[in-house]
Formats: C-alpha cells, structure tokens, sequence
C-alpha cells in the first residue's frame, strides 16, 4: 500500500499561513509513501494578461522566496507546474531582452532546487503534466467552472481509478458511469481564498483551504479530502490500515 498527499495551489506569498502550516504538521503524523504538489508554486500576478499596472510594477521576490520556503519544507516527490508557474516559464522562451534574461536566470534557479530535492517537475501541459500512482492519475487542472471536475474526469480518469486536480481551489467530486468506479476529484487550496484580482468573481465563495490525501493499493484506492471545521481546527486520520 503506498499512502500520498497531494497538495496544490499555494500561489507564493498568497498563500493562507494557516492551511499550510497544518499540511506540514499533518505530513509529518501521516508519513507518505509519495509527495504530490499540484501546481501554483508562484502567484507570478505580475505576469497575469490582465495585471493591473500596480501588478506589474510589484516585487516578485516574496513571491519567489516563499515559493522556496515551502518547496524546503513540503520536499515534493512531484511538482506539477500549474498555469501560474507556467507564466515563467513562458517568459523565459517568448520574452525580450532584460525581461527574458531574468526569466532565464529564475527558471535556472527553480530547476536547480528542484532537481536537489530529487523531485521529478511536469510542465503544464495537457499531454505531458500528468503524473499516474497506479489507479490514480494527478493533474494540476485545465478546466474552470461547475463542470470543470466532471470534464478533467472525463478526459483523464482511467476506468476503475480517479483524476485528482487543483486549479479551482475547491472541493468537488464527480463520479463517471462506468463498469467500474471512477471519479473525477477536485482539491482546495493552500493559497488565501480572498486575493484582490477575484474579488468580484462569485465563484470564489465555492472556495476551501486544505489538500487530499489516500492510499493506492494495486485496484483498491481511496482519496480523503483534508477540510478545516467551522472551528478553525483541522480533522484527519492519520492512521490508515486494513482490517478484517
């Protein structure tokens, strides 16, 4: 039986300090066989189509140290880059001049932490950004909406087996009508659920902190959603075992 966590969204300095202490916390009650971080590393809102001029004029360098910060303490065995991060990456290969120099210069230093943490780093790409852990398959999410698990679902859930995404920040399921049971899953965030460029989309109210996390075990598998209760405390199990 391999046990793994997956968690997603932190979106660097948006992060909610909150959420992410309790994943480390729990990480380290729960020991995982495998460490999945779902994408959004980075907000990189500077390099959002839409950034406001005060966007683009802001540092980037919170954003990319605590980035670091987590990627230190979280020691992913996967990182699937999300759209977020992806805006980087872009950079570095479409850009001009200073601006690409610099992107250059940060791809190399995230690349490098990446690899001496011996974490294996999946670009985002509906192709090659899927990460499969026997019946389970992970990806950071290319769909928004109320349909956005069901189609990911859809698209990459293998028969008897679930696609678990991040991306839109909340918790959703959907199950597909198949001989044997298949899901699509839909994670919370690490990051704030309130960032300034979303406050006026009401699909934000649908969003929740917290990450998944389960077992794989050849056929049989189960997905656990990690939720804060109405109190502010965070209940889990972390002792998952066979009996009978």
């Amino acid at each position: 039986m391999k046990k793994f966590i997956f968690a997603t969204d932190l979106h660097g300095d948006m992060q909610d300090p909150d959420t992410v202490s309790a994943l480390y916390e729990f990480t380290k009650l729960y020991k995982p066989d495998v460490r999945i971080f779902g994408g959004d590393l980075f907000d990189f809102r500077n390099f959002r189509k839409g950034a406001s001029p005060e966007e683009r004029e802001m540092s980037l360098r919170g954003d990319i140290e605590m980035g670091f910060e987590f990627l230190k303490n979280f020691k992913p065995h996967v990182f699937l880059r999300g759209n977020h991060d992806e805006r980087l990456w872009d950079s570095a290969k479409n850009g001009k001049g200073v601006l690409k120099d610099w992107c250059d210069l940060a791809v190399s230093q995230i690349e490098k932490k990446v690899k001496a943490l011996k974490c294996k780093m999946l670009p985002y790409d509906k192709r090659r950004g899927i990460f499969e852990l026997e019946k389970l398959r992970f990806v950071h999410g290319f769909n928004a909406g109320v349909y956005a698990t069901r189609v990911t679902a859809l698209v990459y859930a293998p028969e008897g087996g679930a696609v678990i995404h991040g991306h839109n920040h909340a918790f959703s399921n959907s199950t597909i009508s198949k001989v044997h049971r298949t899901e699509g899953i839909g994670v919370g965030a690490l990051a704030s659920l309130d960032m300034d460029y979303n406050r006026s989309h009401v699909s934000g109210l649908s969003h929740g902190n917290g990450w998944c996390y389960g077992y794989v075990d050849g056929d049989e598998w189960d997905v656990i959603n990690a939720k804060r209760g109405g109190d502010g405390k965070w209940r889990v199990a972390t002792n998952l075992k066979k009996i009978g």
